[in-house]
């Protein structure tokens, strides 16, 4: 199906375009595609999106003030569309939407602009592509025909959807365990419903992996692809650098077979600091830029962990060709890193290479080395494997401990991953991914954690390599957090511990307040009111001498706290573009200013580029390399990582409920971690699991809620309900659809910890 959006981008050209030439370029050969497509142009001119110049050619109109984003709604029916351009979100009525759903890409006018505190407005004139053509819903029997409705389990998508096929389905609506994933074959357009088609039903009692399906349907999430018949790219081995005699270690805490192949390191002492080498699969050596492969990867983003299992992100090749081996011979792109006894970078160089790891360092081995004593001359029995790589293992930690401890960026905060069997995966550090935007607390222990530091690491010293180069990259910077933000929560955590310090004048940054926690009895709680003030995180486009205008990627960028992702491309599409434009560096680029001249300058090294006042690039790779780094690219995979976000916290959130379902009606403790207006969340220490105590249920008084103390407070008895009081409550209802639960209080005063307050004092 051709979206809106595809005849655009092939639009954008600026002499326009036949419309022969448009039905060739988005590959339409039926009459009837044909067809659809003059309709569909049509319809653009009247909204004058696009017109016809002078030469009959289609171009897009200019002249107009539309604006592109993505539609944002709420379940309270609030809606917004969010700019491309990262402009101020425009508000749209529900008049206004035009038959558009929560996460489609729509094209915008402004109606009314921006008034003080007040949004713009707009209307929405087109949708240029559907975000969900599959989703789950409830199917139920209208009284009147008896037809079957899907209503969308999502209640951010208001909408009634008529199907096609419901003969076969009308005696399984009974069964209250069922719900539908439905294939929207028409969108609603003018007065004309919505029709779909069932494609399954899926039991909300079948199992893991039972949950694992409705997961994946629920977040669009596809487990096929087309995967295309081509084979890798073999990597020519002239110019490599042979390293196969370095005993290079694999740092490997995942247990799953298809668990994504990560970096390998050796590290060694080096003038008074340590060298380190950094080796990474070479997979964008094994691909084109644009090709069929190239398009496959952007299509899926990213590798989907399952709780205990993965969806591959590579294709089966690709991967198997790319693979770190022990003992077998590799190709991969390497970086050398130079730090001093303080863990600060001295010298750096990328360089492509051959590589052959020798061993696998687990978490059982890394807990024995940490356990040893320093003086200690026997071997234990774990580590006799690797008793000649120790040296090399005892440089890693060393290094990494430093390079953590001048790491002032990264926001660190205990994950707290409930010990589940089927969330294995989970509970450990995933490298150089940030799901919230902080990261997993570092942790000696587990190799992937050690990892990370040297990914992170690393990858700041790509941004700062390519920036220097004035080549395009993906990247994530930490955002700022508002400062009143922090100043409540070290309000809150004053008050649950006396002991944490601030500044004399009460200001206090991010990182100090976090590091004040490490000794308080209420760090987990504290941290959790840290991850909910974290803004999230988005991948942005690094792009020097762009013609766009207004854009954040022309302007000059710090890099000291910046990360361009490179080392790890079998998790990510971010990845693997960053490794191209790398590796297109290292293999392609000029590095002489004539092919005359004598001295030759090492692209790979640090500060190389001040040496460089000519084209790295052939017209013919810079035109490529132009073509596909785009912001569409960027906004396509900040959604693929939203899908990632949310299906992790789901299987996270589904794994609990379906513990808390085992103990319904029981009484549990449970530990206040968060306090509302309408009522108390506990964590049932068990799980880990969060429900909601409705104020409603109480019933013994009328609470009033002090949100600077994050307390509920009786008017009658002076009862008080405040973060880290412990309380004893029963599972009442687990809600799996929705991942809720539901807890009431139990109301013994032998049982339940009550603290008695002066309201006054509060006053």
């Amino acid at each position: 199906m051709t979206s809106v959006l595809q005849i655009l981008e092939s639009l954008d050209i600026e002499k326009g375009l036949e419309v022969s030439k448009l039905e060739k370029s988005l590959k339409l050969t039926k009459k009837q595609d044909r067809d659809n497509l003059n309709i569909a142009i049509k319809a653009l001119k009247k909204l004058r999106i696009v017109q016809s110049n002078q030469d009959d050619k289609l171009t897009i109109n200019n002249d107009r003030c539309f604006l592109q984003g993505r539609v944002r709604c709420s379940s309270k029916g609030y809606c917004f569309v969010v700019r491309e351009d990262q402009g101020e979100d425009i508000y749209i009525r529900e008049a206004n939407l035009n038959n558009a759903w929560h996460g489609d890409s729509v094209i915008v006018l402004i109606t009314k602009q921006a008034v003080k505190r007040r949004a713009p407005e707009g209307s929405i004139q087109c949708v240029l592509e559907r975000y969900n053509n599959i989703l789950l819903a409830k199917v139920e029997s209208e009284q009147s025909t008896g037809e079957l409705k899907a209503y969308p389990l999502d209640d951010r998508i208001p909408v009634v959807i008529d199907l096609e096929n419901s003969e076969d389905y009308k005696k399984k609506i009974t069964d209250k365990d069922l719900i539908y994933e439905i294939k929207i074959n028409k969108f609603p357009i003018a007065q004309f419903k919505a029709k779909g088609s069932i494609i399954r039903d899926l039991s909300i009692n079948a199992g893991v992996d039972g949950d694992i399906e409705l997961l994946l349907s629920k977040n669009n999430i596809s487990r096929i692809f087309d995967v295309p018949k081509i084979a890798p790219k073999k990597i020519p081995l002239k110019g490599r650098e042979d390293l196969t005699s370095q005993p290079s270690l694999l740092l490997d805490s995942w247990e799953s077979k298809n668990s994504p192949s990560l970096p390998a390191l050796y590290a060694q002492p080096y003038e008074g600091g340590n060298r380190i080498w950094l080796h990474s699969p070479s997979v964008s050596e094994r691909i084109n830029l644009g090709s069929k492969l190239d398009k496959y990867l952007k299509e899926k983003g990213e590798v989907i962990c399952l709780g205990n299992d993965w969806l591959d992100f590579l294709n089966d090749s690709l991967s198997s060709a790319s693979k770190f081996k022990l003992n077998e011979e590799s190709e991969a792109i390497s970086l050398v890193i130079d730090i001093n006894g303080e863990g600060e970078i001295i010298d750096w160089k990328f360089v492509l290479s051959i590589v052959k790891p020798v061993k696998l360092i687990t978490a059982k081995q890394l807990k024995a080395i940490n356990n040893r004593k320093p003086t200690s001359k026997s071997i234990p029995v774990v580590l006799k494997a690797i008793k000649d790589n120790l040296e090399v293992i005892y440089t890693i930690l060393h290094s990494a401990k430093l390079i953590n401890n001048t790491n002032n960026v990264s926001i660190k905060l205990d994950e707290y991953i409930p010990n589940i069997d089927r969330l294995s995966e989970l509970q450990i550090t995933f490298p150089g991914r940030d799901f919230h935007g902080w990261s997993k607390t570092y942790d000696s222990g587990d190799p992937q954690s050690i990892l990370d530091i040297y990914i992170r690491l690393s990858n700041n010293i790509l941004a700062k390599h390519l920036v220097g180069y004035k080549l395009p990259i993906i990247y994530k910077e930490h955002e700022e957090i508002d400062q009143s933000y922090i100043n409540e929560v070290s309000k809150s955590a004053l008050a649950l511990d006396k002991k944490i310090t601030v500044n004399p004048d009460g200001t206090v940054t991010i990182i100090e307040l976090i590091k004040s926690f490490e000794s308080s009895t209420e760090k987990k709680i504290l941290h959790k009111l840290m991850k909910h003030i974290i803004p999230g995180i988005h991948l942005k486009l690094y792009k020097p001498n762009s013609d766009i205008d207004n854009d954040d990627q022309n302007k000059e960028i710090k890099t000291n706290n910046i990360e361009a992702f490179w080392c790890c491309p079998y998790l990510n599409y971010w990845n693997v573009f960053n490794q191209l434009i790398l590796t297109s560096l290292l293999a392609d680029g000029k590095n002489k200013s004539t092919s005359r001249s004598k001295e030759i300058i090492d692209l790979g090294k640090k500060d190389s580029w001040r040496d460089v006042d000519w084209d790295i690039f052939s017209s013919k790779i810079k035109e490529n390399i132009d073509k596909h780094s785009n912001l569409r690219l960027v906004q396509n995979l900040n959604e693929i990582r939203k899908k990632s976000k949310s299906f992790r916290n789901n299987i996270i959130s589904i794994a609990q409920c379906r513990e808390a379902q085992k103990i319904i009606g029981k009484e549990v403790t449970a530990v206040i971690t968060g306090v509302q207006s309408y009522g108390f969340f506990a964590e049932i220490e068990d799980l880990t699991a969060e429900g909601l105590v409705h104020v409603s249920t109480l019933g013994d008084d009328w609470y009033e809620y002090r949100s600077r103390q994050n307390l509920l407070v009786g008017r009658k008895n002076k009862k008080t309900y405040q973060l880290a009081q412990n309380v004893n409550v029963r599972v009442l209802k687990v809600d799996i659809i929705k991942n809720q639960i539901d807890l009431e209080l139990v109301k013994d005063s032998d049982k339940e910890s009550i603290n008695k307050i002066d309201i006054d004092s509060y006053s």
